[in-house]
Order: structure tokens, then sequence, then C-alpha cells
């Protein structure tokens, strides 16, 4: 058990050494991510806007085709009071053209409309697209710092997970299960020194006699308020690189 206890050790550090390398990276990572999605926003932004654009065009080039076609009714209708032969008929071509007019007014303003829609949309894709390319331009620099620091510890980052795999080769699996859970449940760290009759990390009061079990390392002890496991080694003060 001693030496699965002091594997344990091993372990921790190892996970301290590779939690020192994460940690170097500093929010390089979230700072990305973060770009990444400012990025997604706005190219989501410009293309719904240019969806928008393209659409309205579409409907005024419509509404241009229609208003040709009103006109040239227009034109006929206005020709046919020439020719009406009685009130009746005069009357009735006469509703033909006002009601042409008040058609082609009513498109012809519905156009100038969504010209001026169109002018908005246009003016909002161009203010967007500099801030595209800016924010860009910040998550690829972000990038390059990013993988010139990996390039820097990736060798050191796989020397390290090769010796933590080495070294969970000697663990039995209910203990580094125990390990691992209070790993992640306690900020990446699972172990426990005790000093001068405490807990290394939570400075909770160990009663001598279990201090003295501790001491021995024979056994597994947990501590008693923050979870971790206790060893004993006389040269540590605490975890992760403490002496």
């Amino acid at each position: 058990m001693r030496e699965t206890l002091a594997a344990l050790i091993h372990l921790q550090d190892i996970d301290c050494e590779l939690r020192a390398l994460e940690q170097s990276k500093g929010d390089l990572p979230q700072r990305i991510a973060a770009l990444t999605q400012e990025i997604t926003r706005f190219e989501e932004s410009i293309t719904a806007k240019k969806g928008e654009l393209a659409a309205s065009r579409r409907e005024r080039d419509s509404g241009a085709l229609e208003v040709a076609y009103l006109r040239e009714q227009l034109k006929k209708y206005q020709n046919q009071l020439y020719q009406v032969k009685n009130n009746k008929e005069y009357d009735a071509i006469t509703v033909e053209i006002e009601t042409t007019e008040k058609n082609i007014e009513a498109r012809e303003f519905q156009m100038l409309e969504m010209e001026e829609k169109e002018k908005v949309l246009q003016a909002e894709i161009e203010a967007l697209q500099p801030v595209l390319a800016e924010t860009q331009q910040q998550r690829g620099e972000a990038q390059n710092r990013l993988d010139a620091m990996l390039a820097v510890t990736r060798e050191k980052e796989e020397i390290l997970q090769a010796r933590r795999q080495e070294t969970l080769a000697t663990l039995p699996k209910p203990i580094y299960s125990t390990y691992e859970r209070t790993r992640i449940g306690r900020g990446g760290i699972a172990v426990a020194f005790l000093k001068d009759g405490s807990c290394s990390e939570c400075s909770t009061r160990i009663p001598p006699q279990r201090g003295l079990e501790i001491r021995m390392m024979n056994h597994i002890y947990l501590c008693e308020v923050c979870g971790r496991i206790m060893l004993y080694d006389p040269d540590r003060v605490t975890v992760c690189g403490g002496r």
C-alpha cells in the first residue's frame, strides 16, 4: 500500500505540472472561443441582411415590371377615351383609368419604401464588414500566440502524459477512481499532506491517532472536511511543488 500511496503522490505531481501548462495558456482558449462566437454572430447577421436585401431587390424589380405593365394599360385606357360612343362607356373607362393610376401610385410608393430599406440594409452590411474583419484578425492573432505557446509546451506535455499513463498502470482501479473523482471535484488537487497535525489543503486539525495512522502510509484516509486523500511525506509541505 505504501508504494500505491507513493504513486498517488507522483500522479498528483504530474497532474500539477499538466495543470500549470494548461494555466500558462492564460485566457487565450476562452478568448479564441469568444471571438469565434462573435465572428459567427456577425457572419450570420451579414448573411441574413444580404438575403433580405436580395429579396427586396427582386421584389422591386418585379414591381418595376408591374408598373410598366400598368402604364401600358393606362395608355390603352386613355386612347379608348377617344373611341367611346356614350356616357356609360366613358364612365367605365374613366374608372379604369383612375384605378390604374392609383395602383401605379401605390406600387411606386411601395418601391420607394423598399429602396430606402435597401439603403439602410446596405449601410448596415457595410458597417458590419470591417467589424467582422477586425474580429477575425483578433482571433487569428490570439490563435497564433496560442499555437506558438503550444509548440513550446507540446513536447513537455507529451512526456508528462506518458509518465501519467505509466503511473496509472501501477494503481488499482478503485483507488484511481477515488483520486480522479476527488481531483475533479476539488479544483485539480486530490491529495493533501499531513502537516503539523493538519490537512495541508484546508488546515483542518487531524486527531493524533488518525495522524499516526496516516504517517504509517498503509491505508487510504480522507480528510473529513475537504475529502482529499491524506498522505504523509516529511519532505513535503503542500501539494503542487510545495516542499
